[in-house]
């Protein structure tokens, strides 16, 4: 039996203009951290939005069980082929796993623009090291103060899974490890954007993704006041104009050559 969608937790398809984003959301969370997003880029700049679920999100926290990082990477290549078919230029944001998917991404396909919101490539957590054994003895993790969220109304109302399975953190920390070993592999335009308050991802992967790729064209854009979940969270009107200004000046470029 297959579950059904949490609410508020569906894919995303905003057809535009031959500019197409693929939007990537988070660990345990859903196209919800992506729905603002799409609808203001779509809106401002008339580009093509596609937020789809990953494998295992947005239903209930046991179908995480069925997957592993390579399902989900594979899922965002595919998606990522879907919209190319369908657009000229097509940029890769990421909110924070989602980053690393797109970083991946990045790392085996010239896409035309990479943005990392919150991307991770390790994680800072003492409780990491009980993980082979807390694996087999904790089936589940519960997030005992909700999302990483600064915005107090927006945290009441999003889906999101409020616990997840222990292996699946597991299949997390492979990912990392993997795109560890490909960041240099990344030559396609950056935009690497990180609050100093985040309290799940430290800030510190901010600098560390910034100094292993290979882009030449590549920038850090750096938030005050946002916890974690930048796209929808206090600073988010600044994330989006950055990103604005960040594809328009890849368009232009192409237009000229």
């Amino acid at each position: 039996m297959v579950n059904k969608f949490i609410p508020g937790s569906e894919p995303i398809f905003l057809k535009g203009n031959h500019t197409g984003v693929l939007f990537i959301h988070g660990f345990t969370a859903s196209p919800f951290e992506g729905k603002e997003f799409a609808q203001w880029m779509h809106e401002r700049m008339g580009l093509t939005v596609s937020v789809p679920l990953l494998p295992g999100h947005g239903t209930h926290p046991a179908d995480l069980k069925a997957f592993q990082w390579i399902d989900w990477y594979h899922f965002v290549r595919n998606k990522y082929f879907e919209l190319k078919s369908q657009c000229k230029l097509v940029f890769i944001c990421g909110q924070s796993m989602g980053g690393t998917l797109g970083l991946h991404l990045a790392s085996h396909h010239q896409v035309d623009g990479i943005i990392t919101l919150a991307g991770a490539v390790f994680l800072k957590d003492w409780r990491l090291f009980l993980l082979p054994l807390a694996r087999y003895l904790v089936p589940y993790n519960y997030k005992s103060k909700g999302p990483d969220i600064r915005n107090k109304s927006i945290k009441k109302s999003i889906p999101t899974y409020s616990r997840y399975p222990v292996r699946s953190v597991d299949q997390l920390l492979q990912l990392f490890r993997h795109i560890r070993e490909d960041l240099s592999e990344v030559s396609s335009p950056a935009l690497l954007i990180h609050s100093r308050q985040d309290r799940t991802v430290h800030f510190e992967n901010l600098q560390y993704i910034y100094d292993h790729i290979s882009s030449q064209n590549k920038e850090m854009f750096v938030l005050e006041e946002s916890y974690h979940v930048i796209s929808i969270d206090v600073e988010r009107e600044k994330v989006f104009d950055k990103i604005y200004h960040f594809i328009q000046g890849i368009q232009n470029k192409r237009e000229m050559e």
